[in-house]
């Protein structure tokens, strides 16, 4: 039995008017999220351990065309965390601001829209990301150094249990072959 959910977002680039669409199904197989992009009649697939890795996999292949899909999971300002990653299986992740460490409130789902959506290259969203671990500030040990930058832990301090099973809500446990 497979989970199957489908989400349509706007597509920009490539010749698409701005008025074009994909549809994005999704189906639990096991382990593996497998993700299918449908649009201009036609179907690019990709199977991941997690849905943020494989809508990555089917944006270099659109990519290719010059299109970028209009969501979350596509934004420059957008990566997954860990934690909220595994426990959504990938639909779930964090905004970011350069400087801050993550709240709740910037947890989107992948394949939502909004105002602040700024769709960009896989790599380009790899370096936003690297350079906003760079953002963070450090903390500084008993000697007034600068230790390691500390990725995400006030993030983890939200996560309780109410919240926890809010986030798997989102996506149904992975359920075995």
């Amino acid at each position: 039995m497979t989970m199957s959910e489908q989400y349509t977002v706007f597509l920009i680039g490539g010749g698409t008017g701005g008025d074009e669409q994909a549809v994005f199904t999704l189906h639990d197989v096991g382990t593996r999220c497998r993700l299918t992009c449908s649009y201009r009649n036609k179907i690019i697939e990709a199977e991941e351990d997690d849905y943020f890795e494989a809508l990555c996999q089917i944006r270099k292949q659109l990519e290719v065309e010059g299109i970028l899909p209009f969501c979350y999971g596509a934004s420059c300002n957008v990566f997954p965390e860990g934690t909220v990653t595994e426990m959504s299986r990938g639909l779930v992740v964090c905004k970011v601001k350069t400087g801050e460490h993550p709240k709740k409130s910037d947890l989107v789902n992948i394949f939502d829209e909004g105002y602040d959506v700024v769709p960009v290259f896989v790599h380009m969203q790899q370096k936003f990301w690297d350079s906003w671990l760079a953002s963070l500030p450090r903390s500084q040990d008993s000697e007034g150094t600068n230790a390691k930058v500390r990725a995400v832990p006030p993030l983890l301090r939200f996560l309780t249990l109410n919240f926890a099973k809010m986030l798997k809500s989102l996506s149904p446990p992975p359920r075995g072959r």
